[in-house]
């Protein structure tokens, strides 16, 4: 029997060093950082701070990695959040969205923190700095009407 878990140990053991060889792209592109809303928009400074604290690591072309991102299955987890989290909003790419996303996007950005659906509770956990307060949550939501109206404005 202890012969049987020294197999299952090792066979473990051997599996997690060979996957470590299989790490994701790192979600560090920016292009032209330009197009990011905050050369786009006027974004007061408590909220530009804040959606880069708290939505710019899955939200952007630029994340900023934990040291625990370099531990696979972890690396591959993460790099799903970014993939998923740039499909639904990139705020590095904000100038290459027509006038109409533009305005749903604002729209839902307060939306989501509102409903607490962001940012997600995991990596409220880890990042403590992602924590929106009732303020932050008002400036924010301010922001994005008065966004969505400076938006609809432009030619």
């Amino acid at each position: 029997m202890k012969k049987l878990w020294m197999i299952i140990i090792g066979s473990f053991l051997a599996l997690f060093i060979i996957i470590q060889f299989f790490q994701p792209e790192k979600n560090d592109n920016l292009i032209n950082p330009q197009n990011d809303i905050v050369f786009q928009l006027e974004v007061p400074t408590m909220v530009k701070k804040k959606i880069a604290d708290a939505c710019y690591d899955c939200h952007s072309n630029k994340t900023k990695y934990p040291v625990y991102n370099r531990v696979a299955p972890v690396s591959w987890l993460l790099a799903k959040h970014i993939r998923d989290g740039k499909e639904h909003l990139n705020f590095s790419e904000w100038a290459n969205y027509d006038k109409k996303k533009q305005i749903k996007l604002l729209t839902a950005i307060c939306e989501e923190i509102t409903s607490g659906e962001m940012p997600m509770k995991g990596y409220v956990f880890m990042h403590s700095k992602a924590i929106i307060s009732e303020k932050e949550l008002e400036e924010i939501c301010l922001w994005t009407e008065q966004a969505a109206e400076q938006v609809m404005s432009q030619p």
